[in-house]
């Protein structure tokens, strides 16, 4: 329907970004050129320029995103709502520089809620700037006094800083909160062993394991806590707790890694036209849903279409959500039927 109201209208704006809108939520790569169009046929609207950089950073085009979002904010500079929204982004890419210069150009232009002041206290926490990153999460804490995140991450940097104390405090503040978080509970627990008080670290760290009994970190820092206080038998029944998880995980990363490595050697192969090549790699992985995608895009290009749609359809299976799968289904349905 919407692909022919374009066809009908070429120009028509609303028509265009609706469209638009449709591939992006599908991730379909026609979508950038159609957000492109829209905005031709209507340069004033900044939320549909914002929709473009959101679809970009959606797919990993994090430069272009960043370029076309910049470009908004050149149009409007006076409003902080999307130099916010930016900063926040910035942040999620690791770019932590240009997330603080962002994010503070926003609480200097008023907007300075409680999540714009606790992503630029952590944002600068990563530069190193930790007097002003502990100020704004304060701050932070001050604006939504009952969310645990500021006071969670306020506590971690004071700990972090060595100011033991105070890090109890906020800490503490954070359990109550949020009595049921191992994660708080288990920092709350190292700042009171760095504060010597060592029988409510104890306390602390067990609590956190009765809620979480696999959480590897917490049967290290109590193993090791036990250690020091002499009590040996039961701290090593904790530290091989704690080696067993340490060492399943890094098998599971060398795997990971290995499996990533297949993965995008496969795409890299599938782009430069070496289809069976691609879909031999994409077919070590008959679990992963990426590669189960790559597989159905191979075996479609190669005109095995009916092979295509059985794989689309067992990545569904394992992925039942996935709108993106469901589209590509549709669309392997439609070449199928074409033939």
């Amino acid at each position: 329907m919407l692909e022919q109201a374009v066809r009908e209208k070429p120009a028509d704006a609303a028509a265009l970004k609706e469209l638009a809108a449709a591939y992006a939520a599908v991730e379909d790569p026609r979508a950038e050129e159609t957000y492109r169009r829209a905005i031709a046929a209507a340069p004033g609207d900044l939320p549909l320029r914002v929709a473009l950089a959101e679809f970009l950073w959606r797919v990993r085009k994090f430069d272009r995103g960043n370029e076309e979002m910049e470009s908004v904010i050149l149009l409007a500079p006076d409003n902080p709502r999307l130099k916010a929204h930016y900063g926040v982004n910035l942040a999620g890419q690791g770019r932590f520089v240009q997330a603080a210069e962002n994010l503070d150009a926003a609480r200097r232009g008023g907007f300075d809620d409680a999540d714009v002041l606790y992503y630029l206290g952590s944002a600068l926490w990563e530069t190193g700037r930790l007097e002003e990153a502990a100020n704004r999460l304060r701050e932070a804490a001050a604006k939504a006094p009952r969310r645990v995140s500021a006071r969670h991450r306020l506590g971690r940097l004071l700990l972090f800083q060595g100011k033991s104390s105070a890090a109890v405090a906020e800490l503490a503040r954070a359990t109550q909160l949020d009595p049921q978080s191992a994660e708080v509970l288990l920092d709350y627990g190292r700042a009171l062993e760095a504060s010597e008080d060592t029988p409510r670290a104890e306390a602390a760290y067990r609590r956190a394991l009765e809620l979480e009994p696999g959480a590897s970190l917490g049967h290290y820092l109590l193993g090791a806590l036990l250690a020091r206080a002499g009590r040996r038998e039961e701290a090593e029944g904790h530290i091989a707790v704690y080696r067993k998880a340490f060492e399943k995980q890094q098998q599971e990363r060398l795997r990971s890694g290995s499996r990533q490595a297949e993965i995008n050697l496969g795409w890299t192969e599938l782009a430069g036209g070496l289809l069976e090549e691609a879909l031999a790699q994409f077919r070590r992985h008959p679990e992963d849903v990426e590669a189960l995608r790559g597989a159905a895009q191979a075996l479609s290009r190669l005109g095995r279409h009916e092979e295509a749609v059985r794989t689309l359809e067992h990545a569904l299976l394992v992925e039942p959500e996935n709108r993106q799968l469901r589209y590509e289904l549709d669309k392997e349905h439609e070449k199928g039927e074409d033939k």
